[in-house]
């Protein structure tokens, strides 16, 4: 039996800084992250979708608002106490440093626990979308430029 697949797409500039890599890319830097949220369903729902455009923005948007215009680093960053010194949009990965795999990694593991715990959201307006039940996340795929991406794949 097949299934739906749609997919929403985010937009956000960050930071960070790889100290583990041998090269340029361990010194701060910037990219201008695109972030693609792929989510499937076997079934449509009463308006023939799999899941309302705006219901997965909803669902997704606080957490890719996280980095935006923040500074990734690997909480056993040798710099940290200099570098987080920079302000309160400083965002540690546990021992990792934040490559596009790993964030990829964070930004699926932090939206696929939203997509368990929530029926319903809310926007701004006060408007309520309904998250379909059995609505999966399948991959969260990240590009850190325009020829380079990564993603993490969700298994069942």
């Amino acid at each position: 039996m097949g299934f739906f697949r749609i997919a929403k797409t985010f937009e956000v500039e960050y930071g960070h800084r790889l100290s583990k890599h041998p090269e340029k890319c361990r010194f701060p830097h910037g990219h201008s992250l695109r972030i693609e949220v792929v989510a499937r369903g076997r079934e449509l729902d009463g308006n023939d979708m799999v899941c309302d455009y705006k219901a997965l923005k909803m669902l997704v948007v606080d957490v890719v608002e996280r980095l935006d215009h923040a500074m990734a680093l690997n909480s056993a960053d040798p710099q940290l106490p200099g570098l987080a010194a920079i302000g309160d949009r400083v965002l540690l990965f546990d021992d990792a440093d934040p490559t596009t795999e790993v964030l990829a990694r964070w930004l699926y593991l932090q939206i696929a626990e939203r997509l368990a715990a929530d029926g319903t959201v809310r926007t701004p307006s006060g408007a309520t979308y309904e998250i379909p039940r059995g609505l999966a996340l399948e991959r969260v795929r990240v590009w850190e430029t325009s020829s380079s991406w990564g993603e993490y794949v969700g298994l069942e």
